[in-house]
């Protein structure tokens, strides 16, 4: 990578940190600067100051989000829907949402804190970038419905918000140290058991 391109990750890198940690409006662009040891001017020069910096922040992270989506339904749309398949798109949703919280925990932060304050910077990311990729799984979800696969009187909507909410629910949960995180201890740091366990609560039940 080129020193150009070495120094605009870098400040993203130490953006993300510090704005999931102070927020937007705490945190400075001397502070991003000097922990990126760049020149303050690069932050407008790349990202026209420290509103696009945020707002890249996010987006870079939608991206490589949508090009990881993307691929996968592309995929499985030219399937016959059956339940062993709907099972396995589920289980490959599972899996992306886990890595991406592990990977960018920074970034989720912020997403978290923008849901909060009414998406205040991020609305245009959920609407071009995330609010596609959720059509995506609602014609997965109304394909599975079609072939009787999954039930005809759930929400695709509703079922999606509830699986990805309980994910980020789970891994803000476990960063508090609270009785009820002590409780999940045993998955907790277990990709491959976490994965199967939300799979399994999402597409078999807990009923017997």
């Amino acid at each position: 990578m080129s020193e150009t391109g070495d120094s605009k990750k870098c400040i993203l890198a130490v953006a993300a940190k510090l704005f999931a940690k102070f927020g937007l409006d705490k945190t400075s662009t001397r502070e991003i600067a000097k922990e990126s040891n760049a020149n303050i001017s690069l932050i407008s020069y790349y990202f026209g100051g420290k509103e696009g910096l945020y707002k890249e922040v996010m987006r870079n992270f939608a991206e490589e989000m949508r090009a990881s989506v993307s691929e996968r339904i592309a995929a499985s749309s030219k399937k016959t829907m059956t339940t062993e398949l709907f099972r396995a798109e589920i289980e490959s949703i599972v899996e992306m949402l886990i890595f991406f919280r592990m990977k960018y925990p920074e970034v989720l932060q912020i997403f978290a804190r923008e849901k909060l304050m009414g998406l205040q910077h991020s609305k245009e990311i959920h609407e071009e970038v995330f609010y596609p990729l959720v059509k995506e799984f609602i014609r997965l979800f109304e394909s599975a419905q079609k072939a009787k696969v999954v039930s005809p009187h759930i929400n695709p909507a509703l079922y999606f918000t509830v699986l990805t909410e309980g994910v980020a629910g789970f891994f803000a949960m476990k960063e508090c140290p609270t009785s009820l995180s002590k409780e999940c201890v045993s998955i907790t740091g277990k990709s491959d058991e976490l994965k199967k366990q939300i799979t399994e609560i999402y597409t078999q039940g807990v009923l017997l």
